[in-house]
This record gives structure tokens, sequence and C-alpha cells, in this order.
């Protein structure tokens, strides 16, 4: 049995066609997705808030106050300012109505410092977010200035303690950040889990082209092994073990050129991506076996359907855009039974749920749904081989 299972990997890694499919065409696509996604992802990100500094006298004699904005504006991870210093406030205030940065701050003869920002337009654009950052650090400082010069005046020796002016000024948290989420969600990833299901279901190409290998009556390496010593069960239990390894192996280049090549995220949990990949090829070569033994259907028209299937099938499972996304996700919201059959669907699922849930039950649900469809496509496949039979070979 060995040697059949050998016999047919060797035989089945020598059909350079089947590769174009299971290989190279995820790898290119996940290739053409991070040059598309390459921003997509930084659309979301914080960018620092665009200030007009006018930086005249009173600026430069209010000394606490710019060192509050200059630390603001220091470069780094927790930069929250991006300050453009003018000499005027007329100048600033163009710079202002041209839309170049989002408010201006100033500071009068008193020495009080002042915030003007464009009109609000309403909404929550990233303009609104920067005008609210704004008045959030102009109102900080006030709030905290003028408890300093209470202090001050009420009890000057306080201001010799530093522990006591931090916990003055110190802000207790209202709220506690946690995550509701296994890893932080970002939007592209989808897609390359998507990206993921179309290949897992384009491998079938292998198992169709391996049951077609072991039929008599199209090739003539089927007609020898129907006339060989090693039972048909044997045969085709060994044909299909090839085909999954060959199939195994295609999704796994796939994956690993996704994770360290193109850098998408999966939380840390490879293993069990590789369990899933498992998963995802055993249902190929179910799927290609069902194909490949239909009766009384050429081999081309076998492969145009399994090519058709799979573009219909991704269509559903988002892979084509945001369009199709936020349709694979309403199908799921109001018909989760048809996502359920989708296996594209449920391949990207199995990925997304490692990704987004710290519980791994919802990647064991979905293991366990393509389990059983797989069950399924090979129950119906014996059924079709069992009942071919040849007049002669």
């Amino acid at each position: 049995m060995f040697n059949v299972f050998k016999g047919a990997l060797t035989v089945l890694t020598r059909k350079r066609e089947l590769f174009v499919w299971s290989l190279a065409f995820p790898i290119l696509l996940s290739t053409m997705f991070m040059l598309m996604f390459s921003n997509l992802d930084d659309a979301t990100a914080f960018d620092p808030v665009a200030t007009a500094i006018v930086a005249d006298e009173n600026y430069d004699e209010a000394t606490a106050f710019s060192s509050v904005i200059d630390e603001l504006a220091e470069a780094g991870d927790d930069q929250l300012l991006e300050a453009r210093t003018f000499a005027t406030f007329d100048e600033a205030r163009a710079a202002l109505e041209s839309g170049e940065v989002v408010g201006i701050v100033s500071v009068d003869a008193d020495g009080e410092p002042k915030l003007f920002v464009s009109p609000d337009s309403g909404g929550l654009g990233v303009e609104q977010i920067g005008r609210t950052i704004l008045s959030t650090v102009m109102n900080t400082y006030v709030r905290n200035a003028d408890l300093m010069a209470s202090i001050a005046q009420d009890n000057p020796l306080a201001l010799a303690d530093a522990n006591a002016i931090e916990e003055a000024l110190a802000h207790n948290d209202a709220t506690v950040e946690v995550s509701l989420t296994h890893s932080t969600p970002v939007q592209s990833v989808r897609y390359y889990y998507a990206l993921l299901g179309m290949a897992a279901l384009f491998c079938g190409q292998v198992g169709m082209l391996a049951i077609c290998e072991t039929q008599p009556n199209l090739t003539a390496l089927g007609a020898r092994r129907a006339v060989g010593a090693t039972s048909r069960g044997k045969t085709l239990t060994a044909t299909l073990g090839a085909s999954w390894a060959i199939s195994f192996v295609c999704l796994l280049a796939a994956f690993l050129y996704i994770r360290f090549v193109v850098g998408v995220d999966f939380a840390g949990r490879e293993l069990a991506c590789v369990a899933a990949i498992a998963v995802a090829a055993l249902f190929a070569t179910s799927l290609g076996t069902l194909l490949g033994s239909l009766p009384k259907v050429g081999f081309g028209v076998k492969t145009g359907l399994l090519t058709g299937l799979t573009c219909l099938l991704s269509l559903f499972a988002g892979l084509y855009g945001e369009p199709c996304m936020d349709l694979a996700d309403q199908i799921a919201r109001e018909a989760p039974l048809l996502a359920a059959v989708n296996p594209a669907k449920v391949v990207t699922d199995a990925f997304y749920s490692l990704y987004y849930y710290d519980s791994l039950m919802p990647f064991v649900e979905k293991a366990g749904i393509l389990l059983v469809m797989a069950a399924v496509l090979f129950a119906v496949s014996a059924l079709f081989v069992r009942r071919q039979r040849y007049a002669s070979l």
C-alpha cells in the first residue's frame, strides 16, 4: 500500500498544472493584497493633530505653556500634536482657513492661552476628533494652572512637596481598558483568511485528478491499477492520502508565505492554523474526489465545475472586496445556515476565530463542520465509485 501511495505521490507531483492554482495562485494573490492593503490599516491609525502655534513674544514669555506644547509635539509613539509655528496670528489663520491645520494656539497679552478652531461641520470626522483633542489639551492646562494658582495662594509651602503636586495634578482613570478579543481587530486580515479559503477549494483539483487517475476508462495508469494485485479499496485510500498530502503542503506553503513574507497576523496561534490547514486540505480532497467520481462527465467539465464553484463560494466568503465582505457578514447574520454550508466561508471563519476569540471552541466548531462535510462528500463519492462498471479495459 505504501508503494501505491508513493507512486500516486510521484504521479501527482509531476502534474505541474496542479500547482498553478493550488500554490502559485494564492501566493501571487496575497502579494497583490499586500500592495493593495498597504495603506488600509494605516487609514484608521491616529495621526498627530496639525496645530498652528503663534510663536510671538507672548508665547515665548509663557514658558510653562510652551513647554507643555513642546512636550506634546515631541516626536514618538505618543506624539499628540504636530506643531507648526507661525510668526503672526494672520499667517496662522490663513493656514486654518486653507485646511492645513485643525486649530490655532496662541497666548494673549495677559499670558492666557487661547484656542481658535474652524466651525464644526458635524459628524465624527478626523477634524472633529482633532478639535476635541485640542480642546481637551487647552482645558486641562487651564484647569491645572488654576489649581496651582489656588494652591500657591492658600498654602505656598505645599508647592515644595513634589509628590503632593503630582498627586494633585494626577487624573484617576474612571475606566479600565480591556480587550474583548484575542487580538486587536485589523480590517485587512479577513481578506487573507478568505484567500486561504479559496486556495483550499482550488486544492480540490489535486483530489479530482487523483481519483481520475484511478479510473480504468480514463487513464492507462488506472487500467493497470485495476488489473493489479492491490485491491481497489487500498488503491483509493493510498491515492487519496497522497492527494491530501500534496494539498496540505500547498496550503501550508501559502500560509507560511502569508504569515512571514506578507506579515499577516494570526494572533500567535500558528500551530492551530496548521491544524486548520490540515482539515481544509482534507475537505479539498473530498470535494475533488466527489467531482472526479462523477460518472459520464469529462475531465474538462469537472475542472470547470470546480473553478466555477470555487469562485462563486469565495464571493460569499467576502474575498472580492468590501461590498462582498459586507454581503458575507449579512448572510452570516440573517441566514447562518447558508454560511455554515459554504466551505470557503467556514475555512475563512476558522482562521478568523483563532484571531478574534480567546476561546478555541469557535475554531473547533468550524473544524468540525469541515470534517462533517468532508465525511459526507467522501460517502457520496464512494457510492459513485462503487457503481462504476467496465465492460472491458
